[in-house]
């Protein structure tokens, strides 16, 4: 079985008991969601790659966003329509079924980890292409080494697969992806550390660097 079809079923069969735990906004992302906010145009349309139950979206059609929505799983679509009002899709975060310069700004929350990392760079280069020159990318990925399937203390025997990044390993991949990091973060949850990172798609002499 392929890795999406694991992931989504992993997500499909946890997606309630996912939602119940872990469905409500982090602090640390909301203090980092705002300077996102604070960066994009007043009109412009947002992302949210691997939206999950929507907490994050729900969060930032509260600021007046119009956001689209996407998962791979079809259980957290489900979960995140109780709770938000845009557009939600089931789609791969390597392959965005949308125009070029289509969105002002990029959400991925806990989304791109899931994605071995030999393919993390189609996934960023992806979210590069949909943003609008000047477009804002809020990244947040697990620290650590390594990749693999792993099981949760709260989901029994069901496998996710994970990679964990160290902060240079992030910017390589944000760089070669053609984003200027603006601002970098650490926190701590019960269980990891997670980094954050606020990037850019420039604009060179008016023009995309495409």
């Amino acid at each position: 079985m392929d890795l999406n079809r694991r992931m989504q079923e992993a997500y499909d069969r946890t997606a309630s008991e996912y939602t119940a735990r872990y469905g409500e906004v982090a602090p640390a992302v909301v203090e980092r969601g705002m300077q996102f906010l604070s960066l994009l145009e007043p009109v412009a349309r947002i992302l949210d790659v691997g939206c999950g139950p929507g907490q994050y979206m729900a969060w930032l059609e509260a600021h007046g966003k119009e956001v689209v929505g996407i998962d791979l799983s079809f259980g957290m679509l489900e979960q995140a329509r109780a709770r938000v009002s845009g557009a939600l899709l089931q789609m791969d975060m390597r392959r965005l079924a949308f125009p070029d310069r289509s969105f002002g700004g990029v959400l991925c929350i806990a989304s791109l980890l899931h994605l071995p990392k030999e393919e993390a760079p189609l996934a960023l280069r992806e979210m590069w292409r949909v943003l609008t020159p000047g477009g804002v990318l809020l990244l947040s990925i697990g620290e650590g080494e390594g990749e693999g399937w792993e099981v949760h203390r709260y989901f029994g025997t069901v496998q996710r697969f994970f990679a964990r990044y160290s902060q240079g390993e992030a910017e390589r991949a944000l760089a070669d992806a053609g984003f200027v990091v603006l601002e970098r973060g650490r926190n701590q949850s019960p269980l990891r550390t997670w980094l954050q990172f606020l990037a850019v798609k420039p604009v060179q002499d008016g023009l995309m660097n495409e």
